[in-house]
């Protein structure tokens, strides 16, 4: 199979550009397109129809214009308005876009059609194949596409769907064109304006054969929100609660957090493009972002899972999961301070210093003749990720409340009735910040993780002028060289003598804070508390950073996981009378190396390999069905591919000697298998509207489970030290069950009367998935069953309103806080105006989640019934813009 592709790849039987829009439409659909002047809101609607409506596989797209008269500030954002997209925001913005409800990590983002590298800037995140879109912001971008159907000619590697974001070419422009845009926020919680701004110059000479374009943008954002948080479903303790040894259920812990973090993210892209004949065209490509996210998140716990005794239960409640405790005491003098007992009251907190940046550089050639066409793409991506942490705690226990007023008879009382947190003390004041006796964590992480793929793809399309029904036939190849590696690295803080032993959190940079948790909690909870000036606590966590922050690394956190991928492909286009469309075959060769440290006859081993290899046949059909020029029936059928996940890959293991049970990685994990299927009609009933129905399904045939099963393994006991045979019971992901969802997309988009008009779309989804032992009716992690946009618009020449609403139904989480987690339903409602003050200058305003609408989490029906995990208050914020063109 390898040596056929690329024998009909030398002798030029066909070529794609991959990725891009089809290059050879019938001569009256680019004369349509082409006629089209994007001079507004409903006219970048009209460009996104056509789009669709001359694409030969199932997508959408959303365009340029369509970005900038969106609130939008990054390209999840953006993407959210499309069928069949949804986002989360747990921190305010999107940071992750599940595609016709399957997990984010299942969908892959390409840059002009080529990956695109990224990194994390929060420890907590596992890295994914996903691209973290809050990384790049949405003014750098010409268009967003999502193909929701492959093609051969398409990269392979997703089963949820593809996004493609394409940026602007010079000679595209005009010469000398100039954008720019002076933007201000308004962030309701933090109560402050940060500033951002973007421009785009473009260049070509007279002849248009040589063009240069370089667009910029930087954003700075304070982000704040105050969050409940409910931890039942982690170690829950089983407590005696009166003297005749009544034992029920406590939670591990609960507490009041408080984040904040100031963003800076800056992004710039270089476009060369030369055309020194009809027939050549070449374009160098150069993106570089970085964010720089610097945070600090404490959170005031409460935590009756690390207590021996608590008293006073007042109010409980019979859970799935046993009985469990809703309202209780806790006397200060009862924690005593030992290990397991340690807990009353207090702050943890976290300060992360965290740069993530990346970059990409691609060069494209394409070489048009009268019997072929050949295309020619080479580039290279690489990410790195940078995240210091340095811990603070003031946690209280009758131990160290000497260095505080406190005598120990206070009291705390923790209720969770009402599913809302709520805490209340006797004789502690919880917004005294000299209350809480400081500890300085001694031994803190410094966490390094990089991504980076090198590529080569080469093209050729021929097309065949009287080979009956066949149109044209294309061939290419490409080639990846993939790596994505981890490091844990440990430092010593250097802690003054002045916060080493007496201080209290008064010592640190702190304010007072009140007015949080107004939307979050109950009525009776914290509302002032200590908070930490981040700018106060980054010079003071700078200063207790040591030069050397690697001065130990974590072998068994280490991983370097090394892909090699070919891909071939063959597809040929169709028109038959009303059909068109194209089929096709993928060929895929993957060799993976996994490189992590390991333990053998006592001694560490480093960098051991292993290694695991498969290959996978993806054919791929796509019909349109025209009844009419404005009427098609549109399908699609093909067998797609995902792999897994980076961590999910690592060759590493860890262990408990004690209690006997472990989790690691697993090399030899076979993809993610998915045969889907989408049928649906299409009415462009009048110029720029549409009126659709698309059916889809998808059968996942290999699925990706984490199981827990005894393995036989050589492992040191940790009191001895003797390496022992032992039988552990070890978590692993391992390929097994099956999971089938389906769903219907409806959309429609019109222009109504005197200027108004609306776009609206709906997604319905159900999922049902039955792991390997048969056993059926679990969740599909990121499955919305209901999502829609909704927006109303109005334009005229110079003025333009917009209301919209997004609305995402409840998901699957997967395993957090030892639980099944789901995120409830979240609706947003937006707003945007804009005026055009003369031809060249235009003023808007913007605004975000007009109603407060609160990000919140769940604990699953199965064990605590649905008992809140996260409560979440990212608030709203405002957009104030003025933008300039030549």
């Amino acid at each position: 199979m390898l040596a056929s592709g690329i024998a009909l790849a030398l002798a030029g039987v066909t070529a794609p550009l991959a990725m891009a829009q089809e290059e050879q439409q019938k001569d009256k659909k680019v004369d349509v397109i082409e006629e089209v002047e994007v001079v507004g809101f409903k006219a970048s609607l009209e460009k996104a129809i056509d789009a669709k409506r001359y694409a030969t596989m199932v997508m959408d797209s959303i365009t340029a214009e369509d970005i900038g008269k969106f609130p939008d500030k990054n390209i999840g954002d953006a993407l959210m308005r499309i069928p069949g997209v949804g986002i989360e925001r747990r921190f305010g913005e999107a940071d992750g876009v599940s595609i016709r409800g399957l997990d984010p990590a299942l969908s892959l983002t390409y840059l002009n059609g080529q990956a695109i590298s990224t990194a994390q800037w929060f420890e907590g995140y596992r890295p994914t194949r996903g691209f973290r879109s809050d990384m790049l912001a949405a003014e750098l971008v010409s268009s967003l596409e999502v193909y929701k159907s492959p093609r051969a000619d398409l990269p392979d590697g997703s089963v949820g769907g593809v996004v493609n974001i394409k940026t602007a070419k010079p000679l595209d422009l005009d010469a000398n064109t100039m954008r720019a845009s002076f933007e201000s926020q308004y962030s309701e919680n933090a109560e402050r304006w940060d500033p951002a701004y973007s421009g785009l110059y473009s260049w070509k000479s007279d002849d248009e054969k040589i063009g240069f374009l370089v667009t910029a943008s930087h954003q700075e954002r304070f982000t704040t929100y105050d969050a409940m948080e409910n931890y039942y479903g982690t170690g829950v303790g089983s407590k005696n609660v009166d003297p005749d040894g009544g034992y029920t259920n406590a939670t591990w812990g609960a507490g009041h957090a408080i984040f904040q973090q100031q963003r800076e993210r800056t992004a710039y892209n270089f476009t060369a493009q030369y055309r020194p004949t009809e027939r050549l065209d070449i374009t160098a490509n150069y993106l570089n972002f970085d964010l720089s996210a610097d945070n600090v998140n404490s959170n005031y716990l409460v935590i009756p899972g690390r207590t021996n005794d608590i008293s006073n239960v007042t109010a409980s409640q019979q859970f799935p999961a046993g009985n469990g405790i809703l309202r209780h005491d806790s006397i200060l003098a009862n924690v005593s301070g030992d290990g397991g007992d340690d807990y009353w009251f207090g702050p943890d907190s976290f300060f992360r210093n965290t740069n993530p940046e990346a970059q990409a550089f691609d060069l494209d050639a394409t070489y048009t003749h009268d019997l072929f066409e050949a295309h020619v793409q080479v580039g290279h991506t690489e990410a790195e990720g940078d995240i210091i942490v340095i811990g603070y705690s003031g946690r209280i226990d009758s131990t160290n409340i000497g260095a505080t007023s406190l005598t120990g008879d206070e009291v705390l009382t923790l209720d969770l009735t009402g599913n809302k947190l709520g805490v209340e003390f006797d004789g502690f004041d919880p917004s005294n910040p000299a209350s809480y006796p400081l500890s300085i964590r001694p031994n803190n992480p410094h966490i390094m993780d990089s991504d980076e793929e090198t590529y080569a793809q080469f093209d050729l399309t021929v097309p065949l002028d009287n080979a009956g029904y066949i149109t044209s036939v294309k061939t290419g190849l490409k080639y990846q060289d993939h790596t994505n590696e981890r490091h844990l690295y440990s430092f010593d803080a250097l802690i003054p003598a002045s916060l080493a032993s007496g201080a209290t959190y008064a010592d640190l940079p702190v304010d007072t804070g009140c007015g949080q948790y107004e939307e979050t909690a109950k009525a009776n909870t914290l509302t002032c508390l200590p908070t930490l000036d981040l700018d106060g606590i980054r010079s003071l966590s700078g200063d207790l950073t040591p030069g050397n922050t690697m001065q130990r690394e974590s072998l068994s956190d280490f991983y370097k996981i090394e892909e090699e991928k070919l891909a071939l492909y063959a597809m040929a286009e169709f028109e038959y009378d009303k059909f068109s469309g194209n089929f096709g075959i993928r060929y895929v060769d993957y060799d993976l190396t996994s490189i992590a440290n390991q333990v053998a006859n006592g001694e560490d081993v480093l960098n051991v390999p292993t290694t695991n290899d498969y290959n996978e046949i993806l054919p791929s059909l796509n019909v349109v069905y025209a009844i009419n020029d404005d009427l098609l029936i549109r399908g699609a059928a093909a067998r797609v591919m995902a792999l897994p996940n980076y961590q999910d890959l690592r060759n590493t293991f860890s262990y408990n000697s004690t209690t006997l049970t472990g989790s690691a990685g697993n090399p030899y994990l076979d993809p993610w298998i998915a045969t889907q299927l989408d049928l649906g009609v299409e009415w462009y009933f009048a110029d720029g509207a549409l009126a659709s129905a698309t059916y889809f399904r998808k059968d996942i045939d290999s699925f990706l489970f984490s199981f827990s099963e005894i393995e036989n393994l050589r492992i040191i006991e940790e009191n001895s030290g003797n390496e022992i045979d032992a039988d552990i019971e070890v978590s692993r992901t391992r390929n097994g069950g099956e999971a089938k969802l389906q769903g219907l997309e409806l959309q429609l988009q019109t222009e109504l009367a005197y200027g108004f008009g609306v776009s609206a779309n709906y997604t319905f989804t159900d999922a049902e998935v039955i792991d390997n032992m048969g056993e059926s009716g679990l969740n599909l992690p990121g499955n919305s069953e209901d999502m829609w946009n909704v927006t109303g618009y109005w334009e005229n020449d110079r003025y333009s309103a917009r209301l919209m609403a997004n609305h995402r139904g409840e998901f699957f989480n997967g395993i957090r806080i030892g639980t099944a987690s789901e995120t409830e339903a979240f609706t947003s409602l937006d707003v945007a105006f804009s005026a055009e003050v003369t031809e060249n200058i235009t003023v808007s305003l913007q605004g975000v989640n007009l109603t407060g609408e609160l990000y919140r989490t769940k604990n699953s029906q199965d064990n605590w019934d649905g008992l809140f995990q996260l409560i979440n208050d990212g608030g709203t914020r405002w957009f104030a813009n003025a933008s300039v063109k030549f």
